[in-house]
């Protein structure tokens, strides 16, 4: 959905997507637009409460606490050391993307169930959904707002992922490379023999670097980029439209 600054204040029912990496506000601004008003709709709580309900126990009950989802997503290596196997990791993973693309495709039908204002709180691993039709599906039902972070915010995502390494979803075939490079790196035979939270730490700069590009691609073609640091300290979902159409005039043309 590609829109001016004037078109997008004007729509009477608004409906965004926020994309970005995990911990650069998505869920926070989602939280903001939603005590405006605004119907939210959580991919990772669809995930975790419909999708994956069965493999999770019900355990996921809130948008802000998906430890269970997390828990089950695991992090490849020693199972000594917490890791899972090569094999059920990719299994779970693959059943982590099939319930993301689903989740995705529920949008629609949200959408037509909610008269109010609409805010779709995708996760980190949005831009790795390979079915296209999907993505232009959502990308002509609402209008993506990518949250670009600063250099300075990049590095404190980084640090964070370092010092508390967690569950990621990886594209299956960067996923091999990066698992290739790292057992030479380490000169380990298998997987198995990987300490979890090292990989983990290893692999995410590669990860985050890997998605800008993507990011920025769905943001060109479905939205506006815009950087964080400009929507710090937004008061509530009247003063958050101002900012991102301030961000749509300054790009100097429709987006």
């Amino acid at each position: 959905m590609k829109l001016s600054a004037e078109e997008f204040l004007k729509k009477d029912r608004k409906a965004i997507t926020f994309i970005g990496m995990s911990g650069v506000g998505k869920t926070y601004l989602s939280g903001v637009l939603a005590q405006g008003g605004w119907r939210r709709y959580s991919c990772d709580y669809e995930i975790g409460t419909k999708h994956m309900r069965e493999a999770l126990a019900g355990a996921v009950e809130t948008p802000e606490d998906l430890s269970a989802l997390s828990a089950f997503i695991g992090k490849l290596g020693n199972p000594d050391t917490g890791g899972l196997p090569l094999a059920e990791f990719k299994r779970r993973q693959k059943c982590y993307y099939d319930a993301e693309c689903a989740s995705i495709a529920g949008v629609q039908a949200a959408l037509h169930a909610a008269p109010e204002n609409f805010v779709h709180d995708s996760t980190g691993s949005l831009c790795e959904i390979l079915d296209e039709s999907l993505i232009e599906n959502l990308g002509a039902q609402t209008f993506f707002i990518y949250l670009k972070a600063s250099p300075e915010e990049e590095e404190i995502v980084k640090a964070r992922a370092i010092s508390h390494p967690k569950p990621l979803f990886f594209p299956p075939q960067k996923f091999e490379e990066w698992v290739a490079e790292y057992l030479e790196i380490q000169e380990l035979e298998t997987p198995e023999q990987i300490t979890p939270d090292d990989f983990a730490r290893w692999v995410f700069p590669h990860l985050f670097a890997a998605r800008l590009p993507k990011y920025q691609a769905l943001a060109d073609r479905y939205g506006v980029s815009v950087e964080t640091k400009t929507l710090q300290g937004v008061a509530d979902a009247a003063d958050f439209l101002e900012r991102i159409a301030a961000a749509l005039r300054a790009e100097g043309k429709a987006v």
